[in-house]
């Protein structure tokens, strides 16, 4: 698979099997490898990424090592997923999650400058992964956890969706693909989503029950959607979270990765084996 298929996946096209790894942090990759104190972070990364035998990976556009990842993986024929921390996630970072959450509720208005000028980096960060050559941009913004939103649906609509708009549709000129990221149910927000530009959501942070809800919810909305291996399900039973995944891509097109909650060298040694099972499941499908 070329890592061109990606942005063909991204945008509903029928390619075959496409997978790949989200956000594997520096310590959990070096674990991987036995030379790690010698190998920069991002050759490191794509030698992993190689390993398993993706088509993507999740690079986050803040690292100072981003960029040559970018140019690492893709002499690899391996998609970057640039992703760009979202604007209320910038907020909360500096004024602190419960101050960040108190003032939606309590003076909505008041985090209008903050949006703003959060707004602004997270543009120049994406345009940096533009000039890098990447496949897609991923804006992450955690508005929801397993229990229920931590941003008011109606607040997220008001203030940031229009602040994703201007980072997808600024994305599109360039003719590159914008997906989004939340933890969470936030199907009350999948329309808006897609009038605001992105092709794709990643689902991670709920149940298997409500992921298939929301995925059902994001299918529906014409929205590829990356995930369907949670990282509690592929430690607790590979096989079976490779198989489920495979099946789902099978009928309707899953890109399939981790949900993001992969957190050392054994986790990924298991998700390896649950995204081997998926793609054995979509083979034997296909030729059947």
């Amino acid at each position: 698979m070329s890592r061109r298929s990606v942005p063909a996946a991204l945008a509903g096209r029928d390619v075959g099997f496409v997978c790949g790894l989200t956000w594997l942090l520096p310590d959990v990759v070096g674990a991987l490898l036995s030379d790690a104190a010698s190998v920069p972070p991002a050759e490191a990364l794509a030698s992993v990424a190689v390993a398993a035998g993706v088509d993507f990976v999740f690079v986050p556009a803040g690292e100072l090592w981003a960029a040559e990842a970018a140019s690492i993986l893709a002499a690899s024929d391996i998609a970057t997923i640039w992703s760009v921390t979202g604007v209320f996630g910038r907020v909360a970072l500096s004024l602190g999650w419960v101050e960040a959450l108190r003032l939606t509720a309590a003076e909505p208005g008041a985090l209008a400058s903050a949006l703003a000028e959060a707004l602004h980096d997270a543009l120049v960060e994406m345009r940096a992964g533009i000039a890098a050559g990447v496949e897609a941009v991923l804006v992450a913004d955690d508005l929801a956890g397993a229990t229920g939103p931590l941003v008011a649906p109606d607040y997220a609509l008001d203030a940031l969706i229009p602040c994703y708009r201007s980072i997808a549709r600024t994305a599109r000129v360039d003719g590159v693909p914008s997906i989004f990221h939340s933890d969470g149910d936030v199907r009350v927000l999948m329309p808006s989503l897609v009038r605001a530009g992105f092709s794709a959501i990643h689902l991670a942070g709920i149940g298997e029950d409500a992921w298939g809800a929301c995925y059902t919810a994001a299918r529906s909305e014409g929205l590829a959607v990356l995930g369907g291996l949670e990282a509690m399900s592929v430690v607790h039973g590979a096989r079976r979270a490779g198989e489920r995944a495979g099946r789902i891509a099978l009928a309707d097109g899953l890109l399939v990765c981790d949900d993001g909650g992969i957190t050392s060298a054994e986790e990924v040694v298991a998700l390896t084996a649950a995204i081997d099972v998926a793609r054995e499941v979509f083979a034997a499908g296909t030729t059947v």
